[in-house]
Formats: structure tokens, C-alpha cells, sequence
């Protein structure tokens, strides 16, 4: 489909890992700074509310990530620009059809969402703009991943993140508060989301030819995985939510927020890995050459928490958050367990549909175990966390080993 296509496979990866590194990685820099602002500019108890919503946001972009991770697939194997038109037009269709419904449910589940979380309930239904980012976005960004658009899709991650910070900061300034950080979310969504076709336009000039349609038999094991590993490291800070005040509940969503950057920084490499690991003769040296370049990355962030956690706290949310280093590191380990997860599960679903995928989910059942049973502090509970990552890693590294032969898709 293009010349970068036809790199070897590890040329592809390591361009398109550092590619996607740097584009992925300024709008986690300005992800960090939006939430730097709302730390200072909402103070604890509001920055709790926002981070609650936002862990909301992250349970329900299982969704997004799936449609993005099933799409990204059936794009790199489309073979022709003209079958990647008529796969994005269909998916679109029926993620405009599945808007409606999505958003029904997330309006009930606010209701109960409210008390538990004691989220306000106008602030959920304003979060519903975001239901944008999680039905309709992910398709666009998935075409732009299976094609190998590195560079626009990581361009993509960085207007809205841009979006997000310059609307977020001028509605709290504007004295919106809470709403304006909310708003400023669900619009930045949006956004992103009509900005996702300029890169896409060529395909329009393309003449359109019979494509392969995604297949539930593939969508559910990627649906199983990508919800097992989006949920696993969301659950932490909505059970804190629940378990501490208002106030250390906060502080400990800026210790997850900073650990959860080891997380979002090295997924490039992963999205970069899955649609050359797809069309790959030899997938394994693929993985071999990921999980190398994740290990260079996790190094040195690892040791940073280990030696500065006050400082880089300090940085993050200014006074007023000082529990927050003393969980920093066992948090950012447990990030970085999960980011090599991440990678092999990722890479077993390129191979095609895996075995046994059906039994993942239950490793969030233990993980919410441990969590009730380990909440006496902060510090206890980060490394419960911690733990329960050691782990997800062991069963992904069973999953991702597999036994027998791949299934694949059907073709």
C-alpha cells in the first residue's frame, strides 16, 4: 500500500516506533501538562472528580481500542487503497449506528456512578461528548495504523491533546471549574475526530473495491484483551475513589497519573509492532526486537522514580500531594510490568484470533480481590497493585506462548 510497507520488518519497526515515540510522546507531554494545570488550577477534591471521569474515560476506551486494534489489522491486509475505502465506510456506518445506544447506557450507569463516586451527574452527561473519541475516532486512527500512517496518526494524538489543554485551561480560568475541564475533554474528542480525515483523503480518489469485513469471531478476543488490560490498570483509581477522602484519593491519582506515563509513552512501540508483526514472515524476531526496544525505554524512567519521586511530583502537582511520592515507584513498576503485557498480548492477537483468550478477564477478578483486601494506606495499596501486575505478566506471557497453532481470522 505504500513504500513504507514494503520495509523489512524490523527497519519498519524501529521507523515507525521512533516515529510514533516522538509524535505519541509530545502529546503525552501536553497530556502531563493538562494535567499538571488542573492539579494547581482545581486543587485536590476537584482534580479527584476529573481524574474519576477520566479513569471512566479509560475503562470505557476498551472500546476504542479494540475497533482501532481490529481495523488496524484488516487494514494492513487489505492489499489496495481501494479495499481500505470501502473497510472505512463500512466501519464508520456501523460505529455512528452504535453511537446512540453507547450513549443510553452511559447516561443510566452515570446515575449509579454518581454515589458511588459521588461525581456530580451534570458533569457525566457534559462527559458524554467524549463518546466520540470512544465510537467513531478509533476507526479513522485504525485505517491510518493498519496503513503504516505513522506520522498522522501520532499528529492526530497531538491536536487533540492541544485542544484539551488550550480549552481546558481557558474554561477553569474562565471560572467553569470542574465543568470546564469536563467539557473541554468531550471537545478536544471531537475535534480529533474531524481533523482524522485530512490524512485520509486520498482514499476517496481511490475506486472502491469489495473488502474483507471485520469478523466478530476476530473482534471478541481482541474485545477480551483489550478490556482485561485497559481495565486492570484503570480499577486502582476508581476503587481509591472509594476507599480514601477525597483529598489522598487525589494524591493518589497524581502517583498513577505520573506512572501511568511509563504506560502511554512506550505504546507506541506496540502500535507500530502490531500491523508489521501482522504480515510478518518470522512475527517473533518482530517481538524480540519490541520488547528490546521497551526495555531501553522503561530503564531509565524507572530510575527516575527511584531517585527523584519528590521532585517529580512537585512538578506534577506542586504542594499539597506529598503522599503521592511514597507510591510512586511501586506504581511505576507495576506500569511497567504491564507495558511488557501489553506488548505480548498485542502481538499474539496479530497472529490472528488466539486460544484460550476467554480466561484473561478473570485475572481482573483477583486483581479487585486484592484491592479489598489490601487498602489499609496508600503505600499498602500501591503495592497490591504492584503485585497484581506480576502477575497479568505471567499470564500473558502463558497467553502469548499459547498452545497449539494460531486461529486465524477468516479470510
Amino acid at each position: 500500500m505504500s513504500e513504507r510497507s514494503r520495509l523489512p520488518p524490523l527497519g519498519g519497526l524501529l521507523g515507525g516506533s521512533a516515529l510514533l515515540l516522538i509524535t505519541v510522546n509530545v502529546a503525552n507531554a501536553l497530556h502531563f501538562v493538562f494535567h499538571l494545570v488542573m492539579a494547581r488550577m482545581l486543587g485536590p477534591a476537584g482534580y479527584g472528580v476529573l481524574a474519576a471521569l477520566l479513569a471512566c474515560l479509560y475503562v470505557l476506551n476498551v472500546i476504542a481500542e479494540s475497533v482501532q486494534t481490529v481495523l488496524a489489522r484488516y487494514a494492513a491486509r487489505a492489499g489496495s487503497p481501494g479495499r481500505v475505502r470501502s473497510l472505512l465506510a463500512r466501519s464508520l456506518r456501523q460505529a455512528a449506528r452504535a453511537t446512540l445506544p453507547l450513549l443510553a447506557l452511559w447516561l443510566l450507569a452515570a446515575v449509579a456512578l454518581a454515589r458511588l463516586l459521588r461525581i456530580p451527574y451534570p458533569l457525566s452527561v457534559l462527559f458524554s461528548l467524549s463518546l466520540a473519541g470512544v465510537v467513531l475516532l478509533p476507526v479513522n486512527r485504525g485505517v491510518l495504523q493498519g496503513a503504516r500512517r505513522f506520522g498522522a496518526l501520532g499528529v492526530n494524538f497531538v491536536l487533540e491533546v492541544g485542544v484539551k489543554l488550550g480549552l481546558g485551561a481557558a474554561a477553569v480560568a474562565l471560572g467553569w471549574k470542574e465543568a470546564g475541564a469536563v467539557g473541554a475533554v468531550g471537545l478536544s474528542l471531537c475535534a480529533a475526530f474531524a481533523l482524522s480525515f485530512l490524512p485520509l483523503r486520498d482514499l476517496r480518489r481511490a475506486p472502491a473495491e469489495p473488502a474483507e469485513t471485520p469478523s466478530l469471531h476476530y473482534g471478541l478476543p481482541v474485545l477480551a484483551v483489550t478490556a482485561t488490560v485497559m481495565v486492570f490498570y484503570s480499577l486502582d483509581v476508581l476503587l481509591a475513589r472509594a476507599f480514601f477522602p477525597p483529598a489522598l484519593a487525589g494524591q493518589y491519582s497524581i502517583a498513577s497519573f505520573l506512572a501511568k506515563g511509563i504506560l502511554l509513552g512506550t505504546m507506541p512501540v506496540t502500535r507500530a509492532m502490531f500491523p508489521i508483526a501482522s504480515e510478518a514472515e518470522n512475527p517473533k524476531r518482530v517481538l524480540t526486537g519490541a520488547l528490546a526496544i521497551l526495555a531501553a525505554c522503561l530503564a531509565p524512567a524507572l530510575a527516575a522514580f527511584a531517585l527523584v519521586p519528590d521532585r517529580l511530583v512537585e512538578i506534577a502537582a506542586g504542594p499539597g500531594y506529598g503522599a503521592a511520592a511514597a507510591v510512586l515507584l511501586p506504581l511505576g513498576a507495576a506500569l511497567s510490568l504491564m507495558s511488557v503485557s501489553n506488548a505480548l498480548l498485542l502481538w499474539r492477537l496479530s497472529l490472528g484470533r488466539p486460544r484460550f483468550w476467554a480466561a484473561l478477564p478473570l485475572l481482573v477478578l483477583l486483581e479487585l480481590a486484592a484491592l479489598l483486601l489490601f487498602h489499609g494506606s496508600l503505600r499498602e495499596y500501591a503495592f497490591a497493585v504492584a503485585a497484581c501486575n506480576g502477575l497479568f505478566l505471567a499470564a500473558s506471557a502463558l497467553f502469548a506462548a499459547g498452545h497449539g497453532p494460531v486461529a486465524p481470522a477468516p479470510e
